[in-house]
């Protein structure tokens, strides 16, 4: 297969959605030799905050010299982006050369009555990458949940991470925080330690703290008796534990979320030097990403209520009272009554779009229930329709673009091309 069957061939594993269970990664990782035996893994679970975390453990280890792989979903700009060494994305050639290897594999497994998906399919690929390309350490982020998540056919991990956790895939996970951490509490392995986002609800910290001591496992939960000095829009200065270092990352959230990752490097013997660089050189597409600062449009991809709650906060930092414009669409599964509820009161407007994605909610569906929560809510037929209305609206004041990991990936390109 070339580089566009081997994607065609990963997007047909669609079909077969999310199913939880470890008998088919187990099975198609034994044919292919357990490529994820003898790895040192750094693991990553929880609803958000863990792509912020991975990045910013990975370019701490490869400040550290260490040839580090990257797994992470889901993507923005480029499929590829989920699998990544040293930074680098795994190449066109290397992508469809592994998932042509892997093809009659996953038949095998079909015909023996389990099924790979999508997420299985790519979670095995990384393994055999990373093992390929001989990498020092893999930062793994889980996909969904963690005890049932094709990532945890691992074995003891260097070090574990739990991220904020919150409700999110409930029809999966369960319907309350505790249930949720039960499932996220998986990747926890005996005697492996384990650092924790320090603002979780009290359920929750009560879960992961006796999963821990269950397992054995030294719990590290970071202090939030820190120095921060807030830059808005360019991310904020912190000192922590006599670190210092610029986080370009926005939000207070991602304060927290860095200070996670400086706990979790500590445990596997990183450099206060090296912890500072790789956290300098850290930035996220999406994650509250300044596409242009005069006049000011950012990109995020808060989807949940926690997400949401997160950039709220955020947009009150940093405009006080001002309120901003939204471009926003949703998932048709997810909370977009709570997401809502929680956002709108920051926003003096809504365009409403549709997300490329099947389990997209239009438009105008979107603007009903929007219209519960904001006076002014347009539907935008096209992003570039979307993007020059926002600005009209605005005039100088900031837009915001949000609802969507899907629709950031989408709309990410015409935006810079509108504000280059």
């Amino acid at each position: 297969m070339n580089y566009r069957e081997a994607l065609s061939f990963v997007h047909s594993r669609q079909k077969f959605g999310s199913r939880p269970g470890l008998d088919s990664i187990r099975r198609i990782t034994e044919l292919c030799d357990n490529p994820q035996r003898d790895m040192r893994f750094i693991h990553i679970a929880g609803t958000n905050g863990k792509g912020s975390i991975s990045t910013m453990l990975s370019n701490i280890l490869i400040e550290s010299n260490k040839k580090t792989g990257l797994y992470i979903s889901p993507y923005v700009i480029d499929f590829r982006e989920r699998i990544q060494i040293n930074g680098e994305m795994i190449s066109k050639a290397d992508f469809a050369r592994i998932i042509t290897f892997l093809a009659p594999f996953v038949k095998r497994v079909d015909s023996e009555g389990l099924c790979v998906t999508e997420f299985e399919l790519i979670t095995c690929a990384a393994f055999i990458y990373f093992k390929e390309k001989g990498c020092d350490f893999a930062v793994l982020e889980v996909g969904m949940g963690g005890r049932l998540d094709a990532t945890n056919i691992i074995e003891s991990p260097e070090v574990s991470v739990i991220t904020r956790i919150d409700l999110d895939h409930t029809a999966v996970l369960g319907d309350t925080v505790s249930q949720i951490a039960a499932e996220k509490c998986g990747i926890i392995k005996k005697g492996t330690p384990i650092v924790m986002y320090p603002d979780q609800y009290e359920e929750v910290s009560y879960t992961i703290k006796n999963t821990a001591q269950l397992n054995g496992s030294e719990l590290v939960v970071p202090s939030i008796d820190f120095i921060a000095e807030d830059k808005a829009i360019f991310g904020s200065r912190v000192n922590y534990k006599g670190i210092e270092f610029n986080l370009r990352l926005i939000g207070a959230h991602q304060r927290l979320n860095a200070i996670t990752a400086i706990e979790a490097a500590f445990k596997i013997g990183i450099s206060s030097e090296n912890i500072v660089s790789g956290i300098e050189k850290t930035s996220f597409a999406a994650r509250m990403e300044l596409i242009c600062d005069n006049p000011v449009v950012l990109l995020d991809g808060a989807h949940n209520p926690n997400g949401a709650k997160a950039l709220s906060s955020a947009l009150r930092d940093i405009f006080g009272d001002k309120k901003v414009v939204a471009i926003m669409g949703m998932l048709a599964d997810k909370d977009v009554d709570e997401t809502l509820g929680i956002l709108a009161p920051c926003f003096s407007d809504i365009i409403a779009v549709k997300v490329p994605n099947p389990r997209t909610m239009t438009a105008s569906e979107l603007k009903k229930v929007a219209s519960k929560y904001c006076s002014s809510v347009t539907v935008a037929g096209s992003y570039s329709q979307a993007i020059a209305l926002s600005r009209s609206i605005a005039g100088d004041r900031p837009v915001i673009v949000c609802g969507s990991l899907y629709l950031a990936s989408a709309i990410r390109p015409k935006l810079i091309k509108f504000y280059k």
